[in-house]
């Protein structure tokens, strides 16, 4: 399954690829959060890149900066973006990955912005639900 993941901000969108076959994430890029455009960028990047299941991060766990105003506004745009998208739109807990992705930039010295690191993280966390879920073959 070809999977886009959300890092979802009000003012930029993180973006990764997430193959659940080869069971690898890759951080992409970053883009503007402006409104009903940033809408068909996402759909026409489905759409071109052939995704079959869009992953959301959402703010769960409401210390540190976000708080529960946060979760419904990302659950508003997860609303949106499932009523313009073709696939299935799914959530996935996104707690500590900005700061998981700084350590990465700092310590392991990856040079993906922090936003597409943080989505690159949103769907490794769902690949590695979905693959616990899976029956092991004996």
């Amino acid at each position: 399954m070809r999977i886009l993941g959300i890092d979802y901000g009000k003012k930029k969108i993180g973006l990764a690829f997430g193959d659940s076959v080869a069971h690898v994430a890759v951080p992409l890029t970053v883009i503007p959060n402006v409104g009903e455009e940033t809408f068909v960028a996402l759909a026409k990047k489905v759409a071109q890149e052939d995704i079959d299941l869009v992953v959301v991060g959402v703010p769960l766990s409401t210390g540190g900066h976000h708080g529960p105003e946060q979760l419904q506004i990302t659950r508003a745009f997860i609303k949106a973006l499932a009523g313009v998208l073709s696939v299935p739109v799914a959530e996935e807990d996104e707690s500590y990955t900005s700061a998981e992705s700084i350590r990465l930039q700092r310590e392991e010295g990856a040079q993906a912005h922090e936003d597409a690191l943080a989505a690159m993280l949103i769907v490794q966390a769902y690949m590695d639900k979905l693959r616990s879920s899976e029956p092991v073959a004996l």
